[in-house]
Parts: C-alpha cells; structure tokens; sequence
C-alpha cells in the first residue's frame, strides 16, 4: 500500500505533463486564441502539481515558491475564464473587471504571506487571502459549468453535445482540486487517499474527451443528426423547386452533421448559391477565400483549417464547393468530419444536379408544347381550306373534271381528313398539358355519337367490313360529344391502320351496370404484353417491322386514354401478338 500511495502521486504528474504537453503541441500546430487560454490554463495547473511538494517545505524559496504558486493558480482560472469568453462573450467590462481583480487578490495572497505548510496555523489575514484566492478561481471555473450547460437546450445536437462535455471538463478540475484539497489537508486514511489519488487520475482522461473530443465520441454525438439525415436524403433527392432551395435545404443538414456555425455553397460558375449561418459579406469574403486555393478543389483531402472546410462538389457543369465554418461550439473538423462530409456531398451534387435536369426537361417540355400549339394552329388554315376546296372539286361547285382526277379525289380528301385529325390530336394534347382541356358536358346518347364518330371513316373502310352492334334503346351519359368522338375515331383509326386489308373491324356498345363500354375489335397484328405499356404513352409507338410504314403522331392513344379518365372513365386493351386487339372505352352513364 505505501509503495502504491508513494507512486500515485508521481503517476497523476505525468498523466497532467502529457495533457499539457497535448495540448501545447496542439496549439503550436494550430495558433488559435482559444487554444493557447487552454493550453495557458494547464500548463499553469500542471506546474501547480509539479510544485505541491516543494510548497510544503520551509526554506528561504519557500515564500517566493508559494507566490509563484499563487500566481498559477489565479492564472489558470484566468485562462480558464478566457477559454469560456472565447465561446460565449463576457463583454469587455466583465473581462478587465475579472483581470483586476485576480491581480488584486493575487497581491493580497502575497501581502498576506500564506504560509508554505498547509498544517499550520493561519492568521485572520491569511485565511481571508486563501478564501479570496480560492473563490475567485472557483467563479472563474464554475460560472462557465453553468452557463455553457444552460446555453446547450436547444441547440443542434452535435453543438449541444459539445457545449455539455466542455460544462463536464470544468465540472472535472473543480473535481480534481476539491480531491486534491481532500487528499492533502482532510484525509489521513491511507485506502481513502488511494482512492482519491485514482479519481484525480481517472478525470485527467476526461479533461482531455471533453477539451479535445476524439473521433468516436464526434461520431456518438453525431448520431442524432446522421439518422435524421437519412431522412432528409430521401426528400433532398425526391424534390426541391429549384436549385437556390434545394442548397439551403442541404446546407441546414450539413451544418447540424459536424456542428458547423454557418455554410455555403459555391456553384460551378464561382456564384454563391446558398449560404446560411452568416450574412453576404461574410460569406462573399470566405468564398473569395475558397476560390483563392484552386487546388483545394482536386486535393485527395481538403485543406483543414481552424475556421473554414473546403468539400468539392462534383458538378455536372463543373466544379462547385461546399464550405463549411467553424463556429466556437463546432467540435473541431477532423478526418471522420471530413469523410461524412465527402460522402454527403456527393448526395448534394446529384440533387443539385437533378434539379438542373428537370428544370431542362421542363424547358424541353414546354417548347414541346408551344410547338404542338402554334404548329397545330398554322396547319388548320391552310387543311381547311384544302378540304373546302376538295369538297367543292368532288361536289362539282368548281366545274366538271376528267374521270381519273374524279377517281383520286375521295381518297384525297380522307388524307385531308387524316391530317386534320393529327392537329386535332395536337391541338387538343397542347390544351392538356398546359391544363386549359376542359370538358363541355352535356347528356348524349353514346350509341348516335358512336354512329357519328364512325360515318367519318366510311371512305377509309372500303377494304375492311366494319359492324357496329349496340343495343337497341339509347345509352345516356353527361359527356363532350366532340371529344366522346375524338377517342371513338382514334380506336377506329388505329384498328384500320394496324390490320390487313379485307379483315373486318368489329364496334361494340355494351351498358355493364352503371357504366357503358364501347369495344373496338380488329383482327390485326395485335401487340405483344411487353409493348403494351408504351401504347398509351405520349409520343409512344411500338417499333416494330411490319408497322414501321404506319403514319402516326403517338398521340392518339394517350389523349384518348385522358379523354376517358377526365369522363371518370378510362380505356383498356386486351391484346396478343398476331391475334387481333380489342380497346375498350368505357364511362359512366346517367338514366
């Protein structure tokens, strides 16, 4: 046991040198102010122990040790309180008000002339020193306990997180010094005095986690925020309105992941297109920065520093950045930060990326629609007016014509009829997609709309018998009769197109319950169950040989199939290759 209780106190002074010597080391390598209060601060504490045992001997240096002692003591509650200004502002007054008076007490501790044996007796002057020596570096340490824990609730995780573990390393030296008191003045137990020896050993460990936290403890408080962040992967990649949105979103999630105090992202044009945590000039001033350092872009690892942290961003256009800023609460930026970032990056640039894409496709799809619309209403003039002209050449309005010419003219004006019906189809899929296709509702019978619809293809069907079956009464529906058509000559049309000459097309009309069903069936090629999800497709035609020489938009059957559904309907197919294809249109009826 004596072997034991002699080495503790030996081991507890190597333990407080290597803390220091961390500590300064980390300061040389980084130069901050708040390192430098830190490593201030136990550099001074860690003299203090190295000079505890000559404190106790008398001597000629024994006054002079004890001042000096003194002025450690105070100067590492000073740099202790600094460290704490350093993360929460004290403000001016409250900084030169606490220097004051630690040189005052500090001048007190050295006109009182404490003694240098703890045992002996003080006098009313001395006691009065040591109390004021005493409490000024447990205000020094405590006011920061409380404060930067009270300043934790409601603060992101990862900060709050490293707000309570710095409240825990003050908490530790109040421990360490109130242990020591206890060990040098109070407790005379030999296993009571190995036991306190092994607690102010235990708490160097945690003075430095809380101080310097280590990559497992900066991953344990991260991972609040990480599985959050999968969550909000899912709607940063699923939607954003725009590019500026879509940034601020990401920039929200990557500062919460490391703790960082504000962020920015730099688009491949060099403009910032998102900021957040400090204000334009600021953030014009640290992306000049970025900018400054090209390299930064292609390096392996992106330069850390103590402020600032440089992630590229990958994008389509070229290369952007994601900046992130230290704040006083920011942990630190280490390795493990710098890989979750990496890889949280590559995420932002697919979602920036895509909403570029989208907003093309966008763009693509509304000069699409233009096109359809000023194209469908250029060419109605001029086939109208063909039409009329044909009409009036077959009517013989215009004179006689030689037999052959006579001949050509019905099939001429079915082609007439044939392209009047593509920018029909044009015309009304541009309304759709700009949403201007309202339906004109009114109570029709479908089978005398059907019969209508039909009469227009009679010069088309010379070589295919086509039967129309409906029952006998009439079926009623409240729907657009124009566009009722429309979809019944779109399934005629497309049944005439897809089947051999002489091969009959069947129309059915059927009531079925509360709805009516109008089949079209033709004994086609028909089409395979694999291409049957492209029919009613925009723009979608099945590429295959022996329909490669059929003219079509690819509107036709995706604007009947929105027809039907805006009836509250829809349309179905039920088809297999070479056995023919059979449509049904079906919508509800009234009584």
């Amino acid at each position: 046991m004596a072997v034991v209780l002699a080495v503790m106190p030996l081991a507890i002074e190597v333990a407080f040198v290597l803390l220091t010597v961390a500590m300064l080391a980390d300061w040389l390598s980084h130069r901050e102010h708040r390192r430098a209060y830190l490593a201030l601060a136990f550099g001074s504490l860690t003299l203090l122990v190295l000079l505890a045992p000559s404190l106790s001997q008398s001597g000629p240096y024994g006054p002079l040790v004890t001042d000096f002692g003194i002025v450690l003591f105070l100067v590492s509650g000073w740099a202790l309180l600094m460290f704490r200004d350093s993360f929460i502002s004290l403000g001016v007054n409250i900084r030169r008000f606490a220097a004051i008076a630690l040189v005052l007490i500090a001048v007190l501790g050295f006109a009182a002339q404490l003694p240098a044996d703890t045992q002996e007796p003080h006098a009313p002057l001395q006691t009065i020193a040591l109390a004021a020596i005493l409490t000024a570096w447990v205000l020094c340490v405590t006011e920061p306990i409380v404060t930067l824990w009270l300043a934790s609730r409601g603060r992101p995780a990862v900060q709050a997180a490293r707000m309570r573990a710095l409240s825990l390393g003050y908490t530790g030296l109040v421990a360490v010094i109130i242990v020591g008191t206890l060990g040098g003045v109070v407790v005379q137990n030999p296993a009571v005095q190995l036991v306190l020896d092994l607690v102010t050993l235990a708490i160097v460990p945690m003075l430095f986690f809380s101080f310097y936290p280590p990559t497992w403890l900066r991953r344990l408080w991260s991972q609040p925020e990480e599985e959050e962040l999968r969550q909000g992967l899912h709607s940063l990649l699923a939607f954003s309105p725009d590019r500026a949105t879509q940034a601020d979103s990401a920039l929200e999630w990557a500062t919460r992941l490391v703790g960082a105090a504000g962020a920015l992202i730099i688009d491949s044009d060099q403009s910032i297109l998102a900021y957040s945590g400090v204000d334009e000039a600021e953030a014009n001033a640290i992306a000049h920065r970025a900018m400054a350092s090209p390299e930064a872009l292609t390096m392996p690892l992106p330069p850390r520093s103590t402020t600032t942290l440089v992630i590229p961003l990958d994008l389509q256009p070229g290369h952007g950045s994601m900046v992130m800023v230290a704040g006083p609460f920011t942990p630190m930026f280490g390795d493990d930060e710098v890989i979750r970032l990496r890889q949280y990056a590559s995420s932002i640039a697919a979602a920036l990326d895509r909403v570029t894409l989208t907003a093309r496709i966008h763009a693509l799809e509304k000069a699409k629609t233009e096109f359809m619309n000023i194209a469908s209403h250029e060419l109605r003039g001029p086939m109208t007016v063909i039409k009329g002209y044909l009409t009036m050449l077959e009517g013989g309005s215009l004179g006689n014509m030689p037999a052959k010419a006579q001949a050509v003219l019905p099939l001429m004006i079915v082609k007439a009829d044939e392209v009047n019906s593509m920018v029909e189809q044009m015309l009304e899929a541009a309304r759709l997609e700009e949403g201007h296709l309202t339906l004109h509702r009114e109570r029709g019978d479908i089978i005398e709309l059907t019969e209508l619809a039909i009469d227009s293809f009679r010069p088309m069907l010379s070589d295919h018998p086509l039967d129309l079956e409906a029952p006998p009464e009439a079926v009623h529906a409240e729907i657009d009769g124009e566009r009722f058509q429309i979809v019944v000559r779109n399934l005629v049309s497309n049944a005439i197109k897809y089947s051999p000459e002489n091969t009959p097309i069947k129309v059915l009309v059927e009531k079925n319950g509360g709805t009516a069903k109008v089949k079209v069936v033709d004994q086609g090629i028909g089409i395979a169950p694999k291409d049957q999800e492209k029919l009613f497709t925009q723009f979608g035609r099945i590429q295959r040989e022996a329909t490669m020489h059929v003219a079509g938009t690819g509107l036709g059957l995706w604007l009947s199939r929105e027809i039907a559904r805006l009836h509250d309907g829809d349309i179905t197919v039920d088809s297999a290759e070479g056995e023919g294809s059979t449509f049904t249109f079906e919508v509800p009826i009234v009584s």
